[in-house]
């Protein structure tokens, strides 16, 4: 157990370092001695996710889950595999699960809220969703902006514009958000300030 622990170390250092690759190996090994080390399946599947290599994540991240489920980041990480695999209902779910876990993180509610607008088209829900990330950190820019679009949507543009402002004042740098303020402006007939707030979402990125 004294050699798992040392490499499992090593990966962990590795990981830390952004040296992905060397990380994902020494998990592996871990995984090779101990194939139910909890923590070396859920870094292992995190290696694979910052890879972007989905399936492989997945099964990993589930195997992960299947020795403990009472762990919120896992299943946050495992429903945003989900996502990312086209299976919106089972990452909605998963996302809830971790908030059944532990309600009191606003990057949950954030992400199960992406869910629910870009997946499943559920604009008032995921408003629902982004006002419980905001009111858990009020510095969360991406939520305000995420709600403006999904205000936008529903064609609530004074409201929208009023979630993209508020997004901008405290991320004043944030191009969706610009680009969301200017689609709203442009449906409000407003061209001139959108056509604004498009050059400066061109000018960030």
């Amino acid at each position: 157990m004294k050699n798992v622990v040392q490499i499992f170390n090593q990966g962990l250092s590795a990981l830390q370092n952004r040296e992905v690759k060397k990380a994902e190996k020494k998990f592996r090994q871990v995984i090779e001695l101990d194939a139910s080390n909890f923590p070396a399946l859920n870094l292992l599947a995190i290696c694979l996710m910052m890879q972007e290599r989905w399936p492989e994540a997945e099964k990993y991240s589930r195997a992960a889950l299947a020795l403990n489920r009472k762990h919120d980041s896992a299943l946050s990480n495992y429903a945003l595999i989900l996502k990312q695999l086209n299976r919106p209902a089972d990452a909605y779910g998963v996302f809830t699960e971790a908030l059944e876990v532990n309600s009191a993180n606003p990057v949950t509610w954030y992400n199960r809220g992406t869910v629910l607008s870009d997946q499943l088209g559920r604009y008032s829900d995921a408003i629902s969703d982004f006002d419980r990330a905001a009111a858990l950190e009020r510095s969360f820019s991406d939520a305000f902006s995420s709600k403006g679009k999904c205000l936008y949507l529903l064609k609530r543009h004074d409201e929208a514009l009023a979630a993209y402002e508020k997004s901008l004042s405290i991320n004043s740098n944030l191009e969706n958000a610009w680009l969301g303020r200017g689609n709203v402006l442009a449906a409000l007939k407003r061209a001139d300030e959108a056509l604004a707030a498009y050059e400066k979402s061109l000018s960030i990125n």
